[in-house]
């Protein structure tokens, strides 16, 4: 069997191009891999393949593949909720009667694959990250799995349905030692709000007033992002979906945008539902003023360049407000 090949500096360069998808971090980082133990070509693949860094692009790069492997198990009837797998293996509950989360996540194992990608593709392990509009929870689960036991996820979710559900998943994936969950609306101001949800529809929740299919109204608790994670010395990433609140969130959250220079965001864009609640062209400004630019995903699950005005005439999607281009 022939040797594998003796490592060079433009094989090590080729590695981290090919396997972690970005340059050598620095020319010291080189030179550690050439002072390895195991300087060789198979040495240095399987270093990389086994890092952590690797495990989460090949996350990302394979999120939209049919999952394969192990099958999932079936979902269990338990009367007020349904326990379900994903198709990471994970357990989560889901209300039995929903017309939205439920049928995709009991089909599938997964919700919105494009959105799941790119949160894989962004965070890294042993970061700190927000989820604000939870719902049962698939993105909360998505991203405690990128951050890993060392990181940290915030979510909330003002729905107490919703909540109960989310708070069961969570421990049942033994995940309360590093996810905490807010039960509480994110928006600009701490106190309480005018909630309303269509029945059987739960990613309609919406803050008051809403449309006459909103029925199901409640008084929920509602927290600024800036009191709610005041401990948080600087926050990774935050992912928003508020039914057209982002807006508000994002102007709760103003001293955390200040000193989290690396934060990324990644928001629901719906410009007909934040319209009536925001000033969107203001938001773009104050975005602008603190050197934010935007990023548009699109079809392919890519992040295209996109001028802060423009999104102004954008369709219902997802955009990234980050400070740096992502990785």
């Amino acid at each position: 069997m022939p040797e594998s090949p003796r490592l060079t500096r433009d094989l090590v360069v080729a590695a981290y191009e090919l396997l972690l998808g970005r340059p050598p971090e620095s020319e010291a980082a080189i030179q550690h891999q050439l002072a390895s133990a195991e300087a060789d070509a198979a040495g240095l693949g399987l270093r990389f393949i086994r890092s952590p860094e690797f495990r989460q692009r090949f996350a990302a790069l394979t999120a939209d593949l049919p999952p394969s492997g192990k099958p999932r198990q079936p979902p269990l009837f338990l009367g007020d909720r349904v326990l379900a797998e994903t198709w990471r293996g994970e357990r989560i509950y889901l209300a039995p009667t929903d017309l939205d989360l439920t049928p995709t996540l009991l089909r599938d194992g997964r919700w919105k694959p494009r959105v799941e990608a790119t949160l894989a593709r962004l965070v890294r392990r042993g970061q700190w990250v927000a989820d604000v509009g939870a719902n049962v929870g698939p993105f909360t689960l998505a991203l405690a799995a990128a951050v890993g036991p060392q990181g940290l996820v915030d979510c909330f979710e003002p729905n107490p349905a919703l909540g109960r559900l989310l708070a069961a998943t969570l421990h049942v994936n033994a995940l309360g030692g590093h996810v905490t969950l807010h039960p509480q609306a994110a928006l600009d101001r701490s106190g309480s709000a005018g909630f309303a949800v269509v029945p059987d529809r739960a990613a309609s929740g919406a803050l008051l007033p809403a449309s006459a299919l909103h029925t199901d109204r409640m008084s929920v608790a509602a927290i600024r992002l800036d009191e709610a994670l005041a401990q948080c010395p600087a926050l990774d990433l935050l992912r928003l979906d508020i039914g057209g609140c982002e807006p508000l969130a994002l102007r709760g959250a103003e001293s955390l945008l200040g000193r989290s220079a690396e934060l990324m965001i990644l928001t629901a864009w719906c410009m007909g539902a934040m319209r009536g609640r925001a000033d969107v062209p203001g938001l773009l400004t104050w975005l602008a003023e603190m050197k934010f630019r935007a990023w548009w995903l699109n079809a392919e699950a890519e992040l295209e360049p996109m001028t802060l005005d423009a999104l102004l005439a954008m369709p219902d999607g997802e955009v990234l407000f980050s400070r740096r281009p992502p990785a």
